[in-house]
């Protein structure tokens, strides 16, 4: 007794007459393709290679003027205000003169954008790091491309570093008076030690050595004590200054740099074109039937 022949799995029907109809139909797909490639390749024509100036400033973590504490309100953590202060007029025309090109050239192809964060630490703000990257039309050299970003990272860190330039030159002025007394004292302390090793070769009584030195010794004693803390003081203010001007100060995290580009990526362009025809012809054989049967009649 012959058994009847299963019938293939419904999905495998359906699979095989999908592809039935797109083979049917190929070159709806092989059109599709060549449609999408050609419009990237109108889109690139006369896309000649430019240049892209970038940047990256870190916006400083300036501390209390003890050092102890980090300053949470301020340009560095408020990366709005750096970014309108880099695009601003005054800002930009410095720019725009020292590369040679319009104000109004330079701010159309500028961007300033955020970067992460560094880590704060606990209680602490992060500080803030700033992207400076100019998009140079064609018409521009690489060296005006440079002279912009570069004049652009200079301007920012400067007004960054307004109050740790500031900081610093206080604490400098302090070093340098701390220097001119502990200069002073120990010319006293030399002179009184001069005048007692004086008395002691003196034909003077052992009493009166002890009674004309006394008054030097005690000069001597005096001035050491005021050295011991006038050189610990200078040593802490020239740390803060070394802090003013590394941790706290703004400075380049990316050297004002320039490189060739294009305005888009030719070959990865025409592979996501040539992959994006291909399915919109996969679907339009599908659906080309459905497309041209007519309805029944009611």
């Amino acid at each position: 007794m012959s058994h009847a022949q299963a019938p293939p799995p419904r999905d495998d029907v359906r699979i095989s007459d999908y592809a039935a109809r797109v083979i049917r139909r190929w070159y709806i797909v092989v059109l599709c393709v060549v449609a999408a490639i050609g419009l990237v390749i109108l889109n690139t024509v006369g896309a000649d290679t430019k240049y892209q100036g970038q940047a990256t400033v870190f916006m400083g973590q300036p501390l209390s003027p003890g050092g102890g504490q980090t300053l949470t309100a301020g340009l560095s953590t408020n990366p709005t205000v750096a970014s309108s202060y880099v695009r601003s007029d005054a800002v930009t025309a410095k720019a725009a003169e020292a590369a040679g090109v319009t104000p109004q050239a330079l701010r159309s192809h500028l961007s300033v954008t955020q970067q992460g964060g560094t880590t704060p630490a606990k209680g602490a703000a992060a500080g803030t790091t700033i992207a400076i990257s100019i998009r140079a039309p064609k018409s521009w050299s690489r060296d005006q491309a440079r002279e912009a970003v570069g004049s652009l990272g200079e301007q920012l860190i400067a007004y960054a570093n307004t109050y740790q330039d500031a900081k610093q030159k206080l604490l400098q002025t302090q070093v340098a008076t701390d220097q001119e007394t502990l200069d002073t004292l120990r010319r006293t302390v030399d002179r009184a030690e001069k005048a007692v090793a004086a008395i002691d070769r003196s034909s003077l009584s052992p009493v009166d050595r002890a009674a004309a030195a006394g008054t030097l010794l005690e000069t001597i004693n005096t001035a050491g004590s005021r050295i011991d803390e006038i050189s610990l003081q200078m040593t802490q203010n020239q740390l803060l200054v070394t802090a003013a001007s590394t941790v706290e100060a703004a400075g380049y995290v990316q050297q004002p740099s320039v490189k060739s580009t294009t305005a888009t990526s030719k070959r990865s362009s025409l592979m996501v074109a040539a992959f994006a025809g291909l399915i919109v012809g996969v679907i339009l054989a599908l659906l080309w039937d459905s497309f041209r049967r007519p309805r029944s009649a009611a």
